[in-house]
């Protein structure tokens, strides 16, 4: 890189890192560590959750769909505001008041202790996958743009995200992020807005010439396949929008990673607010990427590049960031390194309060320096374990691939069981015990051998193949030991409104 864009590029990794030396002094006990003290306003809260929701999988993966495939990944935006009333007026209310660290406690007041070890040993290992694909991707595109080794890049990431994790907890984790949605999203305006001053008739130029390549189906020329039911169709109007609404209730409504920031906001009106605020910020971050794919189908073709393989995307990526002004590049990676950083400092906050509570301590850690250096021992241990599988999980496909299969798809056995301890009166613990591994099982499998299958659509079977023998196993289990007690059944949504 040129000496403009090292200098912006290691001023943002010093400001994050200082970030987390200034608030590592107020680490004093559990609750502030994991839960920033339940003191965050919902505008952190908000752009919190929409950068960890973001990742640098959708920065390169997104903007890389529309330069080869066109706007069939816009197909999914909706579920964006879908998904909001489900998790407003229903997920966070439901939580709300019960003064939960992780998520996988109320399993253990609607179910039992064994089932809530399960779902919290599967969120573990689902977002260790997920850290070490989103720490891999940026690392590899950044390689192609800065020529450095893919293996130093991540080494970088990976310590400089959990130095700061473990010195300044959760609330270095959300206050970074509010500074990294700035970084990301200020490296995208102006990178189009270069992208605009190059194409003949700015912005809209640069529609025209990708439409003219095909860019816009498929809504312009319209695709009918887009309405097929064909379950291998790659992306239809119907696997978008069920597969990402399924995919996103499990994100938003079971996962630890984002459920522990509303845990974290001062009220629930506050948690209510973010949520909307980062699905705001979250459309306007995407519309940019799908600006941006044009940006790049613009620069290769003005440039002459002759790009084949599997890797087209992320070659045309890195050719046109590489053609940017000095110290804008360098922006741009800071936006990659932010994304990366946003979501792996996530992780290994929330697999270390996962771990801590569900398994070492199985109750809320009393207050004092103990714990916290407990917690930040484990993040210690997990963002090495992240970092250490970055380096191994490109041997899954695209990126965009891993995404949909990996990703969203093994996040459906946790909504299998959130939802049957809400909902279902007939659901017991043996049965959802027994049901959620034979669930866990078949979705890992699914999602790493089953192909020919619409991306978005993993999510939606895993989801049945978990909610399926969970209740079916339940049901033979109340045959012969009784139904739940009503104790556990006043865990669920209707016991919870009763009370």
């Amino acid at each position: 890189m040129r000496p403009a864009d090292l200098a912006v590029f290691v001023g943002y990794l010093a400001l994050s890192l200082a970030v987390g030396a200034a608030t590592a002094r107020r680490q004093r006990n559990a609750e502030e560590f994991f839960l920033a003290g339940r003191s965050m306003r919902w505008l952190p809260v908000g752009l919190s959750i929409m950068v960890t929701a973001f990742s640098a999988i959708n920065y390169t993966a997104f903007s890389g769909e529309v330069f080869e495939h066109g706007l069939y990944v816009a197909l999914a935006l909706p579920a964006f505001v879908l998904v909001a009333p489900p998790v407003t007026r229903v997920v966070m209310p439901f939580f709300h008041g019960m003064a939960l660290c992780s998520a996988y406690e109320y399993l253990e007041r609607r179910f039992d202790r064994r089932v809530r070890r399960l779902a919290s040993g599967l969120f573990i290992l689902w977002r260790l996958l997920w850290m070490a694909t989103l720490v891999y991707v940026p690392c590899r595109v950044l390689g192609l743009v800065t020529g450095m080794d893919t293996t130093t890049l991540v080494l970088v990431a990976g310590v400089a995200t959990t130095v700061y994790t473990l010195a300044g907890g959760m609330r270095a984790v959300m206050w970074t992020g509010v500074m990294q949605f700035v970084v990301i999203v200020g490296g995208l305006v102006l990178a189009l807005a270069v992208a605009g001053q190059r194409a003949d008739g700015g912005l809209w130029g640069l529609v025209e010439q990708g439409a003219a390549a095909g860019l816009t189906r498929p809504f312009y020329p319209f695709d009918p396949a887009i309405l097929s039911l064909d379950p291998q169709v790659r992306i239809s109007l119907w696997s978008a929008l069920l597969g990402t609404f399924v995919a996103f209730l499990a994100r938003y409504g079971c996962d630890q990673v984002i459920v522990q920031r509303y845990f974290s906001a001062r009220t629930l009106a506050d948690a209510q607010r973010g949520f909307h605020a980062s699905y705001v910020a979250m459309l306007v971050a995407l519309v940019s990427l799908a600006l941006l794919g044009y940006a790049i189908h613009a620069h290769v073709t003005r440039s002459g590049l002759a790009l084949t393989g599997g890797a087209r995307a992320m070659a045309g990526f890195a050719a046109f960031v590489r053609s940017l002004p000095a110290g804008l590049t360098g922006l741009i990676v800071a936006g990659l390194f932010a994304a990366t950083m946003s979501s792996l400092d996530a992780g290994i906050n929330s697999c270390a309060a996962a771990y801590l509570i569900d398994f070492r301590r199985e109750s809320a850690p009393p207050a004092g320096p103990l714990v916290v250096r407990q917690g930040r021992w484990a993040s210690l241990v997990i963002g090495a374990a992240a970092t250490a599988g970055a380096l191994q999980i490109g041997h899954l496909g695209s990126i965009f691939e891993v995404a949909n299969r990996v990703i969203n798809g093994l996040g459906s056995p946790l909504l299998g069981l959130f939802a049957l301890a809400m909902f279902s009166h007939r659901a017991n613990s043996r049965g959802v015990l027994v049901g959620g591994l034979i669930g866990t099982a078949a979705s890992a499998w699914l999602s790493l051998a089953a192909d020919h299958l619409a991306l978005h659509y993993y999510a939606v079977l895993n989801l049945a193949v978990t909610w399926v023998p969970c209740y079916v196993l339940s049901l033979i289990e109340n045959r012969w030991t009784g139904p739940p007690t009503p104790a556990q059944l006043a865990w669920t949504w209707v016991g919870r409104r009763r009370a």
